[in-house]
């Protein structure tokens, strides 16, 4: 398997032993982080091929964090793998309805869990959407562009952004807190009357100057959807 780093969410010191032994005989470096704003930083750094979530740690908070790098779309190429040691049906069934690609536990051999790693870095890697298409919309996440019609549209980073969250997730209404967050991040002061503005630019960017809109649905009282 090619070289590369794979960010292990976990506590350093009581990451799962077998785990660990598998990614350095599989030549994939471990990177160790403790928050979500850690793991978008050395996603770009590193651009790993997958990302371990122990649940025996970090229990309900793993699975909403499984949830969130999915929705990032600078993440959400990478296989998510989610670990627990005695993991029954139900649990399985939480973590892949949370959007994992696999959930492993020590159930398997370890032949079987590294068999079963590479298989899932070689599904996601072959099945990973490059672009999305909506309506008239077409998003190139590779190439951070976006055509309307065929025509190119100039948008800035955030509204990349923006529009990859809500079409990403058509008909899911996102209140203004959490685009605040997905968007702009925890780390970054912005209020809700920045997410209308930026929507309001958004429209106008897809030719829409007028209300109601034909993509971007404004949901009064909660936030915004994706037609």
């Amino acid at each position: 398997m090619e070289k590369g780093k794979t960010i292990l969410f976990s506590d350093e010191t009581k990451a799962p032993n077998v785990l660990t032994q598998i990614l350095k005989e599989e030549n994939l470096g471990i990177v160790n982080a403790d928050n979500i704003d850690a793991v978008n930083d050395l996603y770009r750094e590193e651009r790993p091929k997958a990302i371990f979530i122990d649940i025996d740690i970090l229990g309900e908070e793993g699975f909403e964090l499984c949830r969130k790098l999915k929705d990032n779309f600078e993440t959400r190429k990478a296989a998510i793998i989610l670990y627990a040691e005695d993991a029954d049906e139900n649990l399985i069934i939480k973590g892949l309805e949370s959007g994992a690609d696999d959930f492993l536990s020590n159930r398997f051999t370890k032949r079987e869990l590294a068999a079963r790693l590479k298989a899932i870095i070689r599904r996601v890697e072959t099945t990973a959407s490059k672009k999305i298409k909506v309506k008239d919309i077409e998003i190139d996440l590779d190439e951070h562009k976006v055509k309307k019609s065929g025509k190119p549209i100039d948008l800035t980073y955030i509204q990349f952004k923006l529009l990859y969250l809500l079409a990403s997730r058509r008909d899911n209404v996102f209140s203004r807190k959490e685009i605040l967050e997905r968007v702009w991040g925890r780390k970054v002061y912005v209020t809700n009357r920045t997410v209308d503005v930026h929507i309001k630019r958004l429209r106008e960017k897809l030719g829409e100057y007028k209300y109601p809109s034909q993509y971007i649905e404004t949901i009064h009282g909660t936030g915004y959807r994706f037609l």
